[in-house]
Parts: structure tokens; C-alpha cells; sequence
């Protein structure tokens, strides 16, 4: 048997007898319903055959690869971009996979199945290549069927080289300049759907490279007449190395229980090559992000069975997304070892949970004139994103919140390790001890505080000045402030004058305010439509950013939102610009012109 073969036929169905307990156990607290990330936990426990496994040791694993159908000048940028990137993975480290990587706490790889130049000179590189480039494929197959199998086997290789290891999971990725082509192409073919159905933007095209580059995929695949039950076929006819690469990697982590998650377009049309050689390897994924603007993601998330958990509308598949919902996943099982009693016993996981704050002494300002964010900070992060070496707007959400913390912070870069605190409006009798426990072990998990604001029992003034007093406090030393309530009565007085006076306050002190829950953000956007002046001050998380399927407990979706924010974060300050990282900038669509080298 082949390596291919061996690695399919030991493919297995997990078995479920422990995530069908573990989803029992889960369901006997109705309260905790984590919807979307509740599933990925039950997924990760199948996969892994234990209750409580631990959060997995990671690799970030880029293939590069040339395609031959960049001749056809389907993308904003020019071929010699896949090289210039792969070089500013492994010697400039301002890539997008490097902040991943700082990110996630993962080892990154990098390997180069099929770039056309020679590369032996770039240290760290793994050297996997097949040819330089593949072949044009409107002219022609992409590739040979042995290529393909090629392509295919070195991912198992290197699935294999990260399970040896002791890596339970791996967030593929890749970079080749027109691979999106490609990947439209795949979808089509496998799918049965017309280009147009299919095709994207890419690398953020103009309307009319998008027009030429649909009509390139319809003659591609006229021209070659791919076999849709065939997934080597179809890799051949319209796929590239690179994306060969990763199907073979989804192939060998399933053959070895790891989990994959994939990121953008271009990994999950490789996860359909993965699927057509075998189906069971889709028990061993999961999805993070849907992208709005290529379309062939989502109908090829329908084939395979998955559904993403965050909306961010990144268009990069550098793990960018992948990495964030990896550490969603983090979160949830901590979340799992309080409701399954494997955390301690005590009710206040301090120093994470504060006590109330009561103090009444202080005295209650007039609320100060709410300030207008820095648009000259504004102006320079966004300068700054738009000049990191990626494709122009391809962070989607991560840019819109760099920017925004910008002009609250008045500072064009703000730092990765941006201090958040979580403001708990509620009477204490509201806060059980399993809730507790398991806002605390979340908040653990990204080191931020919770100071629990007593609600005020009417509108006195010594309650509501300690209100006041916390909120000041809390903002003048975390500029991220999560805001979130577990009362059941949202609309009820004198809650939504509460949320009301501490959003006012926060906004005055100048902090992006995230509402943490349903019940509070449907409270912010009534405050927002009376007062326009704090808009500015907000960034709503449900379901702008995080699409669960279900409300999470109080105050948990500000905490889960607080991953995508360090990510971005991340992003901002540890990638670098086309200039320091020598790479070519678009010569099509929104980025040329904007972007410099």
C-alpha cells in the first residue's frame, strides 16, 4: 500500500461514548449553553477518546506553492510575492503567520512545496518541493496525477513530523499568489456550481479583474473536465502543491486522532480534496471564521458539515482566524473542568473575581462632555494596517478594532498587552457558584479581572456615585471594558439607568466598551440611539463577531470576544510593513497606490 493509502484506510469514526456523557453532563445546565463552542468542545473530546484532555500543543503549518494561471493575471499581486512572503516568514518573521504563531503559542513551519525560484538559501525552510510552480491550468492540467499524489503525501509527512512531536492539533495555512483561483476552481468542480457561484475577490481585486478572473475559472474548468467523485483528479486538473499539501495534512491528523482547524477559503477547499479521498476525515475539523467575500467557503463548509463560530470576514488564510477559535476552544475547556467538577472547590477563583465596590463617599460629578475618538490615531493605524505585508483589508473585524482602540486609546499603535476588565452589573444573590466559577476560570484564561458593580436597588445618588467611582477607577487602568449583567429583566429599572450610567462613564474616561452579553448589548444600542456620542466609544460582539448559535452566559461572550481582540492586537504589532519585509504591493484593486515598498 501506499502512504496515501495506509494513511485513508486508517481513518477511523470516533467513537462517542464519551462526548455523548460529556454532552449529557452539559445539557443538566441549561444556563451554560455555549452553543457552536459547546460543539467544538464535544468534537475535541471525541476525537481525543479522553473526558478531559488538555488544550492541545499546536503547529502552525504554512505551504507555499506558485501556480502557473497567475500568467493570467487574475490577482492584485505579483508572482514573486509568494517567494518575497515566504522569506518574510522565515527571515524578516512580519508575516501574519508569525503574529499567529506569537499568538497561539504554536510552533510555526514553513515548507515550500512548489515556489518558483531556488530557495535553499532560506534558513528554517522546509524543502518539500515538487516542481516550480504548477502549470497553467487554462491551458491545461495544473499538475500530473503522481504530482498530485506527491503533493497529498507530503502533508501526511508533515501531519506525521507535528503528531511525532506531541502536536494534538495544527492550523494549516498557505501562500501562493492566485491560489484562490484555484480553490474556486476546486469548489466548482467538486460541488457542481457555476464560477460565478464560486469566485471571489481574493486578494481584494477590482471589478474587473473579478469579471476575468470568473471567466478564467469557467475556461479552466472547460478545459480540463475534472472528475468531481475523483479528489486527486481534481486536484491535478485545477488545484495547486500547496493545496494538495494541506488535504494531505487533514489526511495524516486524522489518521493520528489531531484535531485540524481550518481558516479561510483556500484550507477548506483543500478539506474537500481531503474529503472526496475520505469523508471520515471530516470528524477532525472544525471551521473558525466564514469570509464574506469568497464565496466558494461557505458551500463548501456545507459539503463537509461544518459550521464557523466567528464572523470576522477575514480573508487571509494565514491561521488568523483558525488561531482565535483555537483559543475559544481553550476556553471551553476550562469552562468543561468547572461544570464536570474537576476545578477546586472555592466560589471566588481570586484574584480574578473583586468584591463589589460600595464605596458611596466619593462624590458624583456631572458627567464630563464625552471626548471624539483621535481620527489623526485612526488615521495612522489604519495607514499602518493597510501597508502590513497582506493583501489590503484582508483582516476584516481585526482591523476594525485595531482602528477603533486607536482613537480611544490616542495612540496609533496600541500595545499587544492592552489591559481589559470585565464590569459585572448585578445584585450578589444573582451570581450562583458554578456561574461564578466558570466566569472566573475564563477569565483566568486571558488574565482579566472581574469587578462585580452592585445594582443599584433604586435611583439613589450614593449608589449609583459608587457606580460611577468603579467604572472611573476600572477605565483609568484598563482600556478595554467589558460590561455585562445577569439579571433576567433587562428592560426593568433601574437596570438599563445602570448600564446607561456606565457606559456614560466609560465613554467620558475614553474606553472601547465591549457589551458582554445579549442582555447588555440590547440595552446599549437603545443607549446609543439616544446618545450618538458613545457610539464611537462601542463595539458589539453578538452577532457581529461571534455567531454561536445560542447566548452565552453573562458576561462569557465579552470574554470570548477579549481572544479576537489580542488578536488584533497581535496582528498590529507584530507583523511588519511591505518595507521592512521587502515584499512586492498590489498592482490591482483597493491597495495599489495605498500600499508602499
Amino acid at each position: 500500500m501506499t502512504l496515501l493509502e495506509k494513511t485513508i484506510a486508517a481513518i477511523e469514526v470516533p467513537d462517542s461514548t464519551l462526548s455523548d456523557a460529556a454532552e449529557k453532563s452539559l445539557s443538566a445546565h441549561q444556563d451554560m449553553d455555549f452553543g457552536r463552542l459547546g460543539d467544538a468542545l464535544l468534537r475535541y473530546i471525541r476525537m481525543t477518546g479522553e473526558r478531559h484532555p488538555r488544550p492541545p500543543q499546536t503547529s502552525v503549518v504554512i505551504s507555499c506553492a506558485d501556480h502557473g494561471v497567475a500568467a493570467e493575471s487574475v490577482s492584485a499581486y505579483p508572482p514573486e510575492t509568494t517567494l518575497n512572503m515566504m522569506c518574510n516568514y522565515l527571515i524578516a518573521h512580519g508575516g501574519a503567520a508569525n503574529a499567529v504563531a506569537n499568538y497561539a503559542h504554536a510552533r510555526l513551519i514553513v515548507a515550500d512545496l512548489g515556489v518558483d525560484a531556488d530557495t535553499a538559501h532560506i534558513e528554517g525552510l522546509l524543502h518539500r518541493s515538487i516542481a516550480r510552480g504548477t502549470a497553467n491550468m487554462t491551458k491545461g492540467p495544473a499538475m500530473t496525477r503522481a504530482q498530485a499524489v506527491q503533493a497529498v503525501e507530503t502533508g501526511i509527512e508533515l501531519a506525521g513530523l507535528c503528531a511525532d512531536r506531541g502536536d494534538r492539533c495544527i492550523l494549516p495555512g498557505e501562500m501562493g499568489i492566485s491560489n484562490t483561483t484555484s480553490s474556486a476552481a476546486i469548489v466548482a468542480a467538486i460541488l457542481g456550481l457555476a464560477p460565478e457561484e464560486v469566485t471571489g475577490r481574493g486578494a481584494n481585486i477590482s471589478d474587473a479583474r473579478l469579471a476575468h478572473k470568473i471567466e478564467i475559472v469557467r475556461r479552466a474548468l472547460a478545459v480540463n473536465r475534472p472528475d468531481a467523485a475523483d479528489g486527486l483528479d481534481v486536484l491535478a486538473k485545477v488545484g495547486g502543491f500547496e493545496l494538495g499539501c494541506i488535504a494531505g495534512i487533514i489526511l495524516g491528523a486524522a489518521a493520528r486522532r489531531m484535531l485540524v482547524v481550518l481558516d479561510g477559503a483556500n484550507t477548506t477547499s483543500a478539506a474537500l480534496i481531503a474529503h472526496a479521498l475520505a469523508p471520515n476525515c471530516a470528524y477532525y475539523l472544525l471551521a473558525s471564521h466564514g469570509s464574506l467575500s469568497e464565496h466558494s467557503q461557505p458551500h463548501a463548509l456545507r459539503r463537509l458539515g461544518l459550521t464557523p463560530m466567528l464572523r470576522l470576514d477575514i480573508r487571509l488564510s494565514e491561521a488568523a482566524g483558525s488561531s482565535i477559535a483555537l483559543d475559544l476552544l481553550g476556553q471551553m475547556l476550562r469552562v468543561w473542568e468547572v461544570i464536570d467538577g474537576r476545578q477546586g472547590t472555592t466560589d471566588s477563583p481570586a484574584p480574578y473575581l473583586l468584591p463589589p465596590t460600595n464605596d458611596t463617599t466619593a462624590e458624583r460629578k456631572p458627567m464630563p462632555r464625552i471626548p471624539v475618538p483621535n481620527s489623526a490615531a485612526m488615521e495612522a493605524c489604519q495607514y499602518r494596517l493597510d501597508n502590513l505585508a497582506k493583501p489590503i483589508h484582508s483582516l476584516g473585524y481585526l482591523e476594525q478594532i485595531a482602528v477603533r482602540l486607536a482613537g480611544t486609546m490616542r495612540n496609533p499603535q496600541p500595545p499587544a498587552d492592552t489591559k481589559a476588565a470585565l464590569l459585572l452589573i448585578a445584585r450578589e444573590d444573582r451570581l450562583s457558584r458554578t456561574y461564578t466559577r466558570v466566569l472566573g476560570a475564563m477569565a483566568a484564561h486571558g488574565g482579566i479581572p472581574i469587578r462585580l458593580l452592585s445594582l443599584p436597588q433604586d435611583r439613589s445618588e450614593a449608589q449609583f456615585r459608587a457606580l460611577q467611582h468603579a467604572v472611573k477607577r476600572t477605565a483609568a487602568t484598563h482600556p478595554i471594558l467589558l460590561l455585562g449583567t445577569p439579571e433576567n429583566d433587562a428592560a426593568k429599572e433601574p437596570l438599563p439607568h445602570a448600564v446607561s450610567e456606565a457606559v456614560r462613564t466609560a465613554a467620558a474616561c475614553g474606553a472601547l466598551i465591549l457589551p458582554a452579553d445579549a442582555a447588555t448589548d440590547a440595552i446599549v444600542h437603545h443607549i446609543e440611539e439616544s446618545s450618538p456620542a458613545v457610539a464611537p466609544y462601542i463595539l458589539h460582539i453578538l452577532p457581529d463577531m461571534l455567531d454561536l448559535g445560542a447566548e452565552p452566559p453573562a458576561g462569557t461572550a465579552g470574554l470570548l470576544a477579549c481572544s479576537i481582540v489580542r488578536a488584533a492586537l497581535h496582528t498590529l504589532n507584530d507583523m511588519k510593513t511591505f518595507t521592512e519585509a521587502n515584499v512586492a504591493v498590489a498592482i490591482d484593486g483597493a491597495g495599489a497606490g495605498r500600499q508602499v515598498r
